[in-house]
């Protein structure tokens, strides 16, 4: 069983099993709010477990994770904010520290801490990081302000797993980030994990999924083989038969509909 296999096509690990698989080269995987440090080591388990992993989250009750992760491996880890600039940020509190952001649109600023804050070119240079790197990125509405401070890391990079809202007020919006990451050469190559608000079904984030087009191999690939293609074919005659007979339904029950209100 490959790796591609082991996972359904909608987890977040797919994509980055889809470009290693296909030729892209992965020498150290960067995970931004990496919590207790799982998605790293599963990225090593079941991709390459001498990738190299680097493990950043805010939060310094993840720090003995992240601390046992460095001694057992000797992959290193930062607690610190990752933003625009080297030195503190004040934030809002959050209800619950898994909701805890830097971006200033995010919480109720009832009460605020301070915490370190750092660029991820800073950390990157200070730790040594080797490209080229793939980034995980999940810091709840404060995004962009990573990615700003990341112009070196991304020249570096081969591709971005990005947590994306969609938000119908202010904060960072999905397409801010595309047109970042597409003016530093970088094309969207997939979506996973849609989420869905509970209390109107609506969409309000999504993980978007970016690779460098240095490194982007979908050009060379058919978008399908012949016997797909065959398979498609005979798919699509089969359905124009049932939507015909669909239609016949639907008109009968119009009919009758107007009818009735008729």
């Amino acid at each position: 069983m490959t790796a591609q296999t082991q996972f359904p096509r909608d987890t977040l690990i797919t994509p980055l099993i889809l470009m290693i698989n296909n030729g892209v080269p992965v020498s150290t995987f960067i995970d931004i709010g990496a919590a207790d440090g799982t998605f790293g080591l599963t990225v090593l388990d079941a991709v390459n477990p001498s990738l190299h992993l680097l493990n950043i989250d805010a939060q310094e009750t993840y720090a003995p994770s992240l601390g046992r992760i460095e001694a057992m491996l000797g992959e290193p880890y930062r607690i610190t904010a990752v933003g625009e600039h080297d030195g503190v940020i004040r934030v809002a509190k959050p209800q619950h520290e898994y909701w805890l952001s830097t971006a200033k649109h995010m919480n109720a600023a009832a009460a605020e801490i301070e915490l370190p804050c750092r660029k991820l070119d800073t950390i990157a240079a200070e730790v040594g990081v080797k490209g080229p790197c793939f980034i995980k990125l999940d810091v709840e509405g404060a995004e962009m302000g990573v990615l700003k401070g990341a112009e070196a890391v991304l020249r570096e990079t081969c591709g971005l797993l990005i947590e994306s809202p969609v938000r119908a007020a202010t904060g960072p919006q999905f397409l801010e980030m595309y047109q970042f990451l597409a003016a530093r050469d970088f094309s969207l190559f997939d979506i996973v994990r849609l989420s869905h608000r509970g209390s109107d079904s609506t969409l309000y984030q999504f993980y978007s999924v970016f690779i460098a087009n240095r490194f982007d191999f979908r050009a060379k690939n058919a978008l399908r083989s012949k016997e797909q293609q065959a398979e498609v074919l005979e798919a699509v005659t089969g359905r124009r038969d049932q939507l015909r007979a669909e239609n016949t339904q639907l008109i009968a029950d119009i009919k009758f509909k107007r009818a009735m209100l008729g």
